[in-house]
C-alpha cells in the first residue's frame, strides 16, 4: 500500500513538473558579474536544484569525515583505557594493615 502511495505521489509530482516546464519555456535572463545567461525557467530551476543538492552533499560528506575522525579517535582512546584496566586487573590486591 505504501509503495503504491509513493508511486502515485511521484507520478503526480512528475505531471505537475512537466506541466510547469511546458508552460514556462520562454527564456529567462540571469545576470552574473561577468556574463549573462539565458535559459528556459524550468531548466534554470533544475540547475539551481542540482547545485543546491551538490552543495548539501559536500557539506554532509565533510561532516561525515569529521564524525569518522572523532570515531577513530574515541576507539583509540577506548583501546588505551581497556589496556590500562587489564593491566590494573592483574595487579595483586594489598589490604591495608
Amino acid at each position: 500500500m505504501r509503495k503504491l502511495l509513493l508511486i502515485t505521489l511521484f507520478m503526480v509530482m512528475f505531471l505537475i513538473s512537466a506541466a510547469f516546464a511546458a508552460f514556462n519555456m520562454e527564456p529567462v535572463s540571469v545576470k552574473f558579474y561577468f556574463t549573462d545567461l539565458s535559459l528556459p525557467l524550468a531548466v534554470l530551476l533544475v540547475l539551481t536544484l542540482l547545485i543546491g543538492m551538490l552543495a548539501g552533499a559536500v557539506v554532509m560528506w565533510a561532516r561525515s569525515l569529521k564524525i569518522r575522525f572523532d570515531n577513530h579517535r574515541l576507539k583509540h582512546k577506548l583501546s588505551l583505557s581497556e589496556q590500562e584496566l587489564n593491566s590494573l586487573r592483574i595487579l595483586p590486591i594489598k589490604e591495608p594493615r
